[in-house]
């Protein structure tokens, strides 16, 4: 110390502990800035990608899955999506089909033409489970293959994986494009990470641990 203060030795701030401390810091803050930038937290309620994702209760803080979604990213057919509902809100779904596909669902099977095809084929679903997709229920059938929908461009149809089914005498339904129409990339709030789906026990359990179960 008194070499230093004599001139006598150059300071070595990389030895510092404080010094490394604060780089080490500096560093997280702008690792996590630009994580938020990118990717936000889903929580997801309500029940209407079972099985896929589990949903809380309405406004309760524990019970349903923890996800990230990117927010810089376009989807493709298959990803699952979080869109402003045109009810208010956000909902989260998966993407059937994109602008340019034309679709037509009946008993419980969607049939597609992408984009370029001349011909319908059925969408092999393994996510949908046979309980939760009624095909006696007149939700599951929609439009007709004389007339299909065509998705406009630059849009989605999206579907829960948790069709419709009857439980208890009560019809249980996915509110999505069946009900809303097609949905804009201007509703895309942002489509779900492979990573967090594949630990999404994690990102749940580390979320229900810090939101104590709080209903809110």
């Amino acid at each position: 110390m008194g070499d230093r203060l004599l001139g006598k030795k150059r300071y070595a701030f990389y030895k510092d502990p404080f010094v490394i401390v604060l780089i080490i810091l500096i560093f997280l803050l702008l690792c996590r800035g630009l994580f938020s930038a990118r990717y936000i937290g889903i929580y997801v309620v309500g029940n209407s990608m079972s099985p896929t994702l589990t949903g809380a209760p309405e406004s309760y803080l524990s019970g349903g899955d923890y996800l990230y979604a990117d927010t810089y990213v376009l989807p493709e057919r298959g990803d699952i999506v979080v869109v402003e509902s045109p009810s208010g809100g956000y909902i989260i779904k998966r993407v059937i089909a994109l602008g340019g596909d034309s679709l037509y669902m009946e008993d419980g099977i969607v049939y597609i033409m992408y984009e370029g095809e001349n011909s319908f084929i059925a969408l092999e679903e393994s996510y949908v489970l046979p309980e939760n997709n009624d095909p006696n229920l007149s939700y599951n059938s929609y439009r007709s293959e004389d007339n299909p929908l065509v998705v406009p461009e630059n849009s989605m149809f999206l579907l829960g994986d948790n069709r419709g089914s009857v439980h208890d005498g009560q019809e249980i339904v996915s509110n999505d494009s069946r009900h809303y129409g097609t949905f804009g990339y201007d509703t895309l709030i942002g489509v779900i990470t492979d990573w967090s789906l594949s630990c999404k026990s994690f990102f749940t359990g580390f979320y229900s641990f810090f939101a104590f179960g709080k209903i809110v």
